[in-house]
């Protein structure tokens, strides 16, 4: 089944680098500093020059299939019942992914601004604001995130105020490469979650506008480049504000510097910050929802609001389980499955397409 609305590259790019901003923000620079000391800048930097040639395998895949999503082109290369287990999967992948992503969301308010609120309580207001988020259209998705694209120009600016700490050392981030080469590659596995994000183009670059041509390709790499950009901005300033041993020890150093800082209006700007981070927070959610959802309403033949109401019950059983257990093991496969399910499987699949010429029919592409 074709899709016949259309997105431009400046669209997708607003949809991508939401979806990949998301939970793991406040918490990079310390997981870059576990591995890779002051050279976790350089890690990030890794991990998104490696995800922008996933990115282009991506789209190598996706433009052998123009107007279709991975939900569809998975049976044309595969059969029906193959497809139909890859899509499963997918559904089930992007359930974990939302599922983590709340619950993290969750355990910051708590710990942060609403200690006495009830778990549950908050992860239902997010399966609320997911399940109105997702039902609506590619459009309308556009729309909503790229209006909400300025929360992530506030943090931007917020977090610029950390200049003015005279506590600032520029000498926390040198010597470049101290830490050796293994560790800073060792630590873009600890990076690469909090990219996770790009896969979301096999369901996006069916609704790009000429989708075959390299130009369909702009508003995915610019994302990309200004996530990673973003994100070594982020472990810079953090490294330059706390000492070596401060951060080896502060799980959210942004949150914790942040609240430190105080200007003539306000007071804790890591509450400012925080209420910034929720909507930024949202879009990741949303983005993935209403992917799955259109994975859902393929396999069971539904409608997509009915299948994104569905898919959000199940977003709360399975977030509430989550949250009063250990999250850790759930975070250690989300590592590994982001890479299977972002490079592996359709590097599979491209590879399939090409050895066995499978295209499009004539049924699902006709431009």
């Amino acid at each position: 089944m074709k899709v016949k609305s259309r997105i431009s590259s400046i669209g997708l790019f607003f949809i991508l680098a939401q979806t990949m901003v998301g939970v793991g923000l406040l918490s990079l620079p310390y997981e870059t500093n576990k591995v890779a000391d002051s050279d976790g800048w350089i890690s990030i930097l890794i991990s998104g020059v490696f995800i922008q040639f996933i990115v282009l395998f991506l789209w190598l895949l996706c433009r052998k299939f123009p107007n279709l999503t991975l939900f569809d082109f998975s049976k044309v290369i595969l059969g029906s019942i193959p497809g139909t287990v890859i899509n499963i999967l997918y559904i089930i992948y992007f359930l974990a992914i939302v599922c983590y992503t709340l619950i993290i969301f969750t355990d910051t308010l708590k710990r942060w601004i609403l200690p006495e609120t009830p778990g549950w309580v908050l992860v239902l207001i997010g399966v609320v604001l997911l399940i109105y988020g997702s039902v609506c259209t590619i459009k309308n998705i556009v729309s909503l995130f790229s209006f909400l694209f300025l929360f992530i120009l506030f943090l931007f600016i917020i977090t610029l105020l950390v200049y003015r700490d005279p506590t600032i050392d520029i000498r926390y981030i040198f010597p470049i490469g101290a830490s050796g080469g293994w560790n800073i590659l060792k630590s873009t596995s600890d990076v690469f979650i909090s990219f996770i994000g790009f896969e979301t183009l096999l369901i996006y670059f069916a609704f790009i506008k000429q989708s075959k041509h390299i130009s369909a390709l702009k508003g995915a790499f610019f994302a990309v480049l200004f996530v990673t950009v973003f994100f070594m901005y982020i472990v810079i300033i953090s490294t330059m504000m706390l000492s070596p041993e401060e951060m080896k020890i502060t799980s959210e150093p942004v949150l914790y510097i942040l609240s430190a800082i105080s200007i003539h209006v306000l007071s804790r700007l890591d509450l400012l910050i925080l209420s910034i981070w929720g909507p930024v927070v949202l879009m990741t959610i949303i983005s993935y929802s209403f992917s799955a959802g259109m994975g859902i309403s393929k396999v069971l033949h539904i409608k997509h609001k009915i299948a994104v109401v569905l898919f959000g019950v199940f977003v709360f059983i399975i977030s509430i389980t989550f949250y009063y257990m250990e999250i850790t093991t759930l975070k250690k496969w989300l590592k590994q499955l982001s890479l299977i399910f972002g490079f592996v499987i359709p590097l599979i699949l491209l590879l399939i397409t090409v050895t066995f010429k499978r295209e499009a029919t004539s049924i699902y592409e006709k431009n």
